[in-house]
């Protein structure tokens, strides 16, 4: 009797109509992207310019010619290669997660040369997500920004020159390393950032053997610092979760615009280690 009614079960998978409503499902107008309809020409260029840092481009045609701004990471060039090109798409995906789709039409006579993305509103969780162990670029600031009053638990620190930075918490959050560093000017001089420098090294200098050192870019660090005179600020600074080794040391280095008050940190890996979740 089983091996009847299974029969029957197979059977009705197996029918044509029956099958069919298994394995296909009609997008609702919820789930569909709303393209731009997109105008481009061979004779000038059109500038898009995004609500954040574009990511990743893609062009559904080589004959659509697109190219980011090194000097602006949210700027996006557009021509076409020839005149009379067919339709084509664009889709382009910026770092806090959005996803823009374009119809892309070729035309003799341009009705604009800039638009501006920032001014059609902004979708409050992107479509796009990023790997499952990192966050993006808008989340790592927002994280950031809550970090500058955010009480700090660790006291490593060093003194130069009336400039004093200490590294008050590390923190760990989607695979990012968060550092928080206070640093206090007691000059009256005011203390312009130039550049920091993060980089891991040997702990000690063996004899007729040269140190090895490499350095970690930030995913994110604050920009135009200036300390003023008898003035104090919370740096944060994040980059992609790493550890050392015991015998290697973290170095942090900053650098005086203008100037040679460069204070340097050595954190070892057991500092590192102590970092809280947020």
């Amino acid at each position: 009797m089983n091996k009847f009614f299974m029969g029957i079960a197979y059977c009705l998978l197996m029918a044509p109509g029956f099958a069919n409503a298994q394995v296909s499902k009609m997008f609702g107008a919820a789930d569909i992207i709303v393209p731009y309809r997109l105008q481009i020409t061979n004779a000038k260029t059109t500038i898009i310019l995004f609500p954040c840092a574009i990511k990743s481009v893609d062009r559904g045609s080589a004959t659509v010619l697109a190219e980011k701004v090194k000097e602006a990471d949210n700027v996006l060039k557009l021509k076409a290669s020839q005149a009379g090109l067919p339709e084509s798409n664009l889709s382009v995906i910026t770092a806090d997660g959005q996803l823009f789709s374009f119809i892309v039409d070729d035309v003799d006579d341009l009705p604009y040369q800039a638009i501006d993305l920032r001014k059609q509103g902004t979708i409050a969780n992107g479509p796009v997500q990023f790997n499952a162990d990192s966050l993006n670029d808008v989340q790592i600031q927002h994280i950031a920004n809550g970090l500058q009053n955010h009480d700090g638990f660790l006291h490593c620190s060093v003194r130069a020159d009336k400039i004093k930075v200490k590294l008050e918490g590390i923190y760990m959050n989607g695979g990012v390393m968060f550092y928080q560093f206070r640093v206090r000017n007691r000059s009256n001089l005011d203390y312009a950032l130039n550049f920091s420098r993060f980089y891991v090294r040997d702990s000690k200098k063996i004899k007729r053997m040269a140190i090895q050192e490499y350095e970690i870019d930030p995913l994110y660090m604050p920009g135009n610092i200036i300390i003023k005179g008898q003035t104090q600020r919370v740096l944060v600074f994040a980059f992609k979760q790493f550890t050392i080794a015991d015998d290697k040391k973290l170095a942090i280095e900053f650098y005086e615009r203008n100037g040679d008050r460069n204070p340097a940190l050595s954190i070892d890996g057991k500092e590192l280690l102590k970092a809280k979740s947020l």
